[in-house]
């Protein structure tokens, strides 16, 4: 697995948990947590989705077995026996759903490429991801064969901020490969009885607190959800500059050399110097974060909504909420990567197993789905029930004010930029190191790769 470790929940978008944090990571290439995206524009209307066609889901004359392979995390995010269950009675098929815990990304990049494939496979829609799986001794065995995604468009309009990400294309034509599930948004939230969305709510929460308890708490052992911060705060370069990942792919500029990005760093830095986070910032964990911001003792948590199903079930009353996390006067949040779910077109079962994603893409399915994952849906027009703090980003969102996490719009794997996050709170490295750090792990992934420019 990379950097960042895969967590509950779905959903992910980037603000300030003042009691803050937003969806789970499904992510998977290396340092973040999914996959990315382009500048967002305003979002068409949702009327646009009221033409929704359900699929043609039928009876299979032949009943087979559908083999569905998901990562443990992301089946506690969602009804998944529930919705299997309602598949095989409407189809006749039987699904043998396959939860998967340990070394989750290494065992199917295995099966790919000993072609022991399951019939659907739930994985990483990042572009790099993608690619991983279409590599091998046989490199191009699998483009444009191996991962499927039915076309959408007869359902409902994806986010705009995800339309960019790769679940959107194939490397042979542009083809959608996949189907998401959930966007993850990161986003800061907010315990404080201030309204969402605001800069002043973090220092409200003080007059509760202990005098000693910081503003943020930062979870370094784990080390992934350092990642949030520069994943949030670029989704605002790239709404001035929609090129910019285009640039960083083509090689024609780089991440030390975006004078922003370095700032970016600079300030996530001075998050420790100046004694905002926590002390025990390097024995923290993600748990710990939760259990922090619900109780008071620490004011804020830079995460996504995925935080917000897992933290809510453990303390159902406590007062949280989200707000963008604050770069600019109208901040923009950070979209990751949403997991999506495949089928192989080289199954003896393909038909059955698009029957399965079009079953799953229905409207009825798709609530079933985000009424119990109660993350934000990546689809515009689906009423789902949402958790407050979700429901504090969803206008954020759905206005256009997203962008996605950046590891999800490079052509190749990040790398371990938690490592390097951890220098820099470390005072290892400096901001420019890290940018430097950074982009060294590009350019090595890109030559490895072969890519034009390197």
């Amino acid at each position: 697995m990379h950097a960042k470790q895969i967590k509950s929940g779905l959903t992910a978008a980037v603000s300030v948990l003042m009691a803050a944090a937003l969806a789970a990571c499904g992510g998977g290439e290396s340092g973040s947590g999914g996959s990315p995206s382009s500048s967002a524009s305003p979002s068409p209307s949702a009327s646009a989705s009221a033409s929704a066609k359900p699929s043609e889901t039928a009876p299979a004359a032949k009943p087979v077995t559908l083999s569905v392979i998901m990562h443990a995390d992301w089946a506690k995010g969602g009804p998944w026996e529930q919705i299997m269950k309602g598949y095989e009675e409407k189809s006749g098929n039987k699904v043998d759903l396959q939860i998967v815990s340990d070394n989750f990304e290494q065992m199917v990049l295995t099966k790919i490429a000993t072609e022991d494939i399951p019939d659907v496979l739930f994985f990483f829609s990042q572009s790099s991801a993608i690619k991983k799986a279409q590599s091998g001794k046989k490199p191009r065995r699998f483009v444009g064969r191996i991962l499927h995604f039915a076309d959408q468009s007869d359902h409902f309009e994806i986010l705009p901020a995800g339309r960019r990400q790769g679940v959107r294309h194939s490397d042979e034509r542009d083809e959608r490969v996949g189907r998401p599930l959930q966007q993850k948004k990161y986003l800061p939230t907010s315990a404080c009885p201030c309204p969402a969305r605001t800069t002043s709510c973090s220092q409200t929460p003080r007059r509760s607190r202990p005098r000693a308890s910081p503003p943020f708490y930062e979870a370094g052992k784990d080390g992934w959800p350092l990642q949030v911060f520069t994943f949030s705060g670029f989704a605002n370069l790239l709404a001035k500059q929609p090129d910019l990942m285009d640039k960083i792919n083509a090689h024609q500029t780089t991440f030390d050399q975006i004078p922003e990005f370095v700032d970016m760093l600079q300030k996530q830095a001075d998050l420790v110097k100046k004694g905002y986070a926590n002390k025990n910032l390097f024995s923290g964990t993600y748990d710990l974060s939760l259990d922090e911001l619900a109780t008071g003792k620490s004011a804020m948590v830079i995460n996504a909504d995925w935080a917000l199903p897992t933290l809510l079930a453990k303390y159902p009353d406590a007062p949280v909420g989200m707000f963008p996390q604050p770069f600019e006067a109208d901040s923009y949040v950070g979209i990751s990567d949403p997991q999506a779910a495949f089928a192989f077109k080289n199954s003896k079962n393909v038909e059955q197993a698009k029957d399965l994603l079009a079953y799953i893409a229905e409207p009825e399915t798709l609530k079933t789905y985000y009424d119990a994952a109660k993350t934000m849906p990546s689809w515009l027009g689906v009423e789902a029930a949402l958790n407050g703090g979700t429901a504090d980003l969803q206008p954020v969102v759905e206005a256009g004010r997203a962008a996605p996490f950046f590891n999800g719009l490079t052509a190749v794997s990040v790398g371990d930029y938690t490592k390097e996050l951890q220098a820099l709170y470390g005072g290892d490295k400096t901001a420019a190191e890290v940018a430097k750090a950074l982009q060294k792990n590009i350019d090595t992934a890109a030559k490895a790769a072969g890519l034009a420019g390197w």
